[in-house]
């Protein structure tokens, strides 16, 4: 017995077990765990303007978001949820039960919008403030632009993607939980910053699809050749192919007239700390509880995008806001449709 004892309290052997008692906590595990776990939530979704967020890439498995029921029925796995899928129809409400919080969704329908190589003049109404009269006023404009068809068909997806509750912290390969892993090559050469760059760009772009479990990194072989592996947990080959396929689209417009489109009118984006990043003059300043900054950058036009911003705001009148002059119509910037 007394050798039992001086064995537990050995030195070693307390180091040991509060070891294992912190691996347990870090674990977390849970073999009774119930229902499904949000994975991703795309972007203007049902869920999504219901409120439901993409969990971080950062936060465990055990931390993530579960739902409970949908409409007071009880989710425990995988196929709980999708046989409740696949009943709902268009424009139902449903409440959806999470560990965290309930949730009001509306279901929509999918609409498919096709641009035609026709056009037509639509009026339209917007508010511009008159120095004369001293008001803000409604001023129509006629604007020429493309007829489009639009076509309603079935039930849009409601923006989740769920998988099985864990039951621990520990994260599984794609070899264990599914998913997809891509190599990309570069079309030629590029430099180290270019590549950290394309990293990032390609990162940004994931999350805005909702995207959580992603991995993105730069990857090589013997011959010096360049690649990025992708990796997206729980997403199909198919759906892989089409977001990363899918070619970036930024553009800017004022009003309802496209000034520029990235590749073909920005020539230059200025990316160093004098040109972009937190503008120097205004810095950050606290507002309530937070903190409010002024964030710049700086590109470079083609001559004719220059040429057609300047003919677009040459005749906006400038108002004044807060001892600051601006123009009366904003310089809207859009990523892939979104403002």
């Amino acid at each position: 017995m007394s050798k039992a004892k001086k064995l537990i309290t050995h030195w070693r052997v307390i180091v040991a077990l509060i070891a294992i008692v912190l691996a347990l906590v870090a674990i977390h595990p849970n073999p009774f765990a119930k229902g499904v776990a949000i994975r991703a939530v795309s972007f203007n979704s049902s869920a999504s303007l219901a409120g439901i967020e993409s969990p971080k890439p950062t936060a465990s498995p055990m931390s993530r978001e579960r739902i409970i029921s949908i409409n007071n029925i009880p989710i425990e796995n995988i196929g709980d949820y999708y046989n409740f899928i696949s009943t709902l129809k268009v424009n139902r409400t449903i409440h959806v039960k999470t560990n965290k919080d309930l949730y009001r969704l509306v279901t929509k329908p999918e609409v498919k919008v096709t641009i035609l190589n026709e056009t037509e003049t639509k009026r339209v109404i917007e508010e511009v403030f008159d120095e004369d009269l001293n008001k803000t006023v409604n001023k129509t404009n006629y604007v020429t632009v493309n007829k489009t068809l639009v076509e309603v068909g079935g039930l849009e997806d409601i923006g989740l993607s769920v998988y099985d509750a864990p039951t621990s912290n520990i994260r599984k390969g794609l070899d264990l939980q599914g998913g997809t892993r891509v190599l990309l090559q570069p079309e030629e050469k590029i430099s180290k910053d270019e590549m950290d760059i394309l990293i990032a760009n390609m990162k940004y772009r994931l999350n805005i699809y909702g995207l959580s479990d992603v991995i993105v990194k730069e990857a090589g072989d013997l011959s010096g050749n360049q690649y990025v592996l992708v990796e997206i947990a729980g997403a199909k080959e198919e759906e892989v192919k089409e977001l990363l396929a899918k070619q970036g689209k930024f553009e800017a417009t004022i009003g309802n007239e496209t000034v520029f489109k990235g590749g073909q009118d920005i020539t230059y984006v200025c990316r160093s700390a004098d040109c972009s990043g937190i503008d120097p003059m205004t810095g950050c300043s606290q507002s309530g509880p937070g903190w409010v900054c002024r964030f710049r950058f700086a590109i470079s036009l083609s001559p004719e995008a220059a040429e057609r911003q300047a003919e677009l705001t040459k005749d906006l009148p400038i108002v004044s806001e807060e001892k600051e002059e601006y123009l009366s119509e904003k310089l809207v910037l859009y990523l892939d449709d979104s403002n």
